[in-house]
């Protein structure tokens, strides 16, 4: 069976022949380019002005301004603004751990472009999952419910929940802080700098001719809209990675992403 790269530069080289300096080719990490680069020459059978192989992760420092901060300031930053919300002094090698993980939850509540006002609810107000998360199902607002109302029951509490409540009821505010404080400063975690390429995203910031875009298979809600501006700019190409006998088979869910991907994008 041919591999799916060889395939992929073969398609490639025969739509846009030797000249690829002004193609980008992205990937979602950097091994693939290796294996593209051997590919585009074997088919050429010379030397070749290759394309220039990014990751989607340089693709979105390329559409932001905001540069990713350095993982340990970005704890000592959270920490500092953690202190300040929880009136508390928690050290900042027992916080270090906890600060990685909020850290992490920011990241996905950019990358997947949620509000987080609607998901930092007040606990007391139980009657607002039925406001604010009017996107869920009935079975999930039952979990919903069912979750926060035995934090309401004081029978129930314990000191562990007690800081819990404590907790979720400023994290909406350490989130927005530490969103503002890196953003003063022309800085990010990830997340951030991905949604921020979203939010503010500029057609002539796409500075290649062409976009080659290789082997995805689940995307987050930016790297949806990346791919949709990518798609409405009419540069773009998706190349997708699949087997068939998932693919064909609608009742099987290891194919669901690929379908929908290649229903959006084409292939």
């Amino acid at each position: 069976m041919k591999p799916f790269l060889k395939a992929v530069a073969e398609d490639i080289y025969r739509r846009f022949g030797d000249n690829l300096s002004r193609t980008a080719v992205v990937f979602p990490g950097k091994r693939a380019g290796l294996f593209m680069n051997q590919y585009l020459t074997e088919c050429a059978g010379h030397p070749l002005w290759a394309p220039s192989y990014i990751t989607i992760s340089e693709l979105f420092a390329q559409l932001s301004p905001l540069t990713i901060e350095a993982p340990i300031r970005q704890v000592c930053t959270l920490h500092r603004i953690f202190n300040n919300h929880t009136h508390r002094a928690e050290p900042l090698d027992d916080f270090y751990y906890w600060g990685e993980l909020m850290l992490a939850d920011f990241d996905d509540i950019d990358k997947n472009r949620v509000e987080a006002d609607r998901l930092f609810v007040n606990l007391a107000d139980i009657k607002a999952i039925n406001s604010r998360f009017d996107y869920l199902t009935d079975e999930q607002k039952e979990v919903l419910e069912r979750f926060f109302g035995n934090f309401r029951t004081e029978e129930q509490r314990s000191a562990l929940k007690e800081r819990f409540i404590e907790l979720w009821q400023v994290m909406g505010s350490i989130y927005k802080e530490m969103r503002h404080t890196l953003q003063a400063q022309g800085l990010a975690y990830e997340g951030m700098q991905y949604r921020d390429a979203i939010e503010h995203f500029d057609p002539a910031a796409l500075t290649y001719d062409h976009y080659i875009v290789v082997g995805f298979n689940v995307l987050n809600k930016v790297e949806s809209k990346l791919f949709d501006h990518l798609k409405e700019s009419g540069k773009a190409l998706f190349y997708w990675d699949y087997d068939h006998y998932y693919y064909d088979n609608p009742m099987h869910e290891a194919g669901e992403f690929v379908r929908e991907n290649i229903a959006r994008y084409g292939n």
